[in-house]
């Protein structure tokens, strides 16, 4: 070959400069167009899920709220989703939009940049570290859909499109390496890293979970000195129902709707109870230590505690780890400490700081051991006799008749929760709801409220 040929060559269109080190030949402009119109519609699914995730915070029914476990819906407002939110600013969606607008825009400047015959290694490196990304994030939400029994359609749309941009950019330029490692990565986070900033703004404004929203939604508790017994009148209920946005609104619908529905057994004898025998309601928890959504529940009623007047409601904590170890309705295991906080809890009851070590428990669910538990115990019971209880057959009897009692209403997670033996919902608003009507769905407040959703009638 002549040394101008040879030039030629090296300066063709999609490839990049001879080195040894470096890929032979870049990507054809048909793989880098493919590329850029699979991130096209990436980006422009996103939106759309975004926009139907406003919908559904707003009061409406999204496409994919099929009811059951077939709802995007229990995806959208996981305590996983609900964190990145909180964090970031962003919803799940906004994130899922910056991929693609970054999935889009990387490969498009490699097919502008190879047409002008111009080297394109960093952009071969920061489309593949996109593409990485993309693949990465998928198995997150495929795991956070499975801890929460749920089937997304909205997110198996976003998941074949990644899973097609990234057997393209991971699979088939897989001889091409990364050439330009440095350069990629810092090319490919800037271009999310921008397009977050940019969408910062209308995911600050994004409605949050109904959980999170609705536990801000519950009164604030009255100033030190002032009495709160104004709490139980009904125009406070009036009010509170007035005062929700669309979202909850609708959510307050649904969550009595479930209730009128639900079934409904009689209030057996307490084990354990914080607040009186006698109040007119009583919320029964069955809860696990690992479960984000029970540690919710836990904030709700804490809310409640110091809104409502003393007496006006009554806590009864059960227990439902969700391991085969100690739970047979469950067929998962492997996480033995589930079962070892909830015969911790059962030793704990009637004594003084079981409240508090159980939100203890909670508030240190990531990464939670088996020493972690009795460490967390320790300023309320002495280890040699906490694990003594633990052992015991009679710990082991009340555990295995909170599974029952809970095997009655028919459970398909946590928490589970009851309100004067009915099956409820851990809605905060429902929850302060309940106990302004003394448990009764039936309050001419209540008439100002949409009717139930499609979606809650399905579950």
């Amino acid at each position: 070959m002549s040394k101008r040929s040879r030039r030629a060559s090296e300066s063709a269109p999609g490839t990049t400069p001879a080195d040894p080190a470096a890929p032979t030949a870049g990507p054809t402009p048909e793989a880098w167009a493919g590329l850029a119109a699979l991130g096209a519609v990436a980006a422009l699914w996103a939106l759309f899920l975004w926009g139907e995730l406003v919908v559904s915070r707003s009061g409406g029914t999204p496409f994919c709220a099929l009811g059951g476990a077939s709802d995007c819906t229990r995806v959208w407002d996981s305590a996983f989703a609900a964190a990145v939110h909180r964090t970031t600013g962003l919803p799940i969606a906004a994130w899922g939009l910056a991929w693609g607008i970054a999935a889009f825009s990387l490969p498009l400047l490699g097919l502008l940049r190879a047409a002008q015959g111009r080297p394109v290694a960093a952009l071969v490196s920061a489309t593949r570290l996109a593409a990485a990304a993309g693949a990465v994030t998928v198995l997150v939400m495929v795991a956070v859909s499975a801890t929460e029994r749920a089937f997304c359609l909205g997110c198996f749309g976003t998941y074949v499109i990644v899973a097609g941009y990234a057997g393209v950019a991971l699979l088939a330029w897989q001889p091409m390496g990364l050439p330009d490692l440095s350069r990629g990565a810092a090319l490919a986070g800037g271009v999310v890293a921008a397009a977050a900033a940019i969408l910062l703004y209308p995911g600050l404004r994004t409605p949050g979970s109904a959980e999170e929203a609705g536990r801000a939604a519950i009164p604030a508790p009255a100033p030190p000195g002032a009495e709160p017994a104004a709490a139980a009148e009904g125009s406070d209920l009036r009010q509170l129902v007035a005062s929700l946005d669309p979202q909850l609104r609708q959510e307050l619908a649904d969550a009595l709707d479930a209730f009128r529905r639900g079934p409904s057994r009689p209030v057996r004898p307490p084990r354990a109870l914080l607040g009186p025998a006698d109040a007119p309601v009583r919320i029964t928890e069955f809860t696990d230590a690992l479960c984000t959504h029970c540690a919710e529940l836990h904030k709700t009623l804490a809310s409640l505690t110091s809104s409502l007047p003393a007496g006006s409601f009554a806590v009864e904590p059960r227990q439902f780890p969700l391991d085969a170890g100690c739970n047979p309705l469950v067929s998962r295991s492997g996480e033995a400490v589930r079962c070892l906080a909830a015969k911790v809890n059962i030793c704990m009851e009637g004594r003084d700081g079981a409240r508090e070590l159980t939100g203890a428990l909670f508030e240190n669910q990531k990464g939670l051991t088996a020493e972690g538990v009795f460490s967390l115990a320790a300023p309320y019971r002495k280890k040699a006799d906490l694990e003594a209880c633990v052992a015991s057959p009679e710990t082991a009897a009340k555990l295995a008749d909170d599974v029952r009692w809970a095997q009655e209403y028919s459970p398909d997670g946590t928490p589970i929760v009851l309100v004067n033996g009915r099956l409820a919902t851990p809605f905060g608003p429902f929850l302060y709801a309940m106990v302004l009507t003394r448990g009764s769905a039936d309050d001419p407040a209540f008439a100002s409220l949409p009717p139930p959703s499609p979606r809650a009638a399905s579950r």
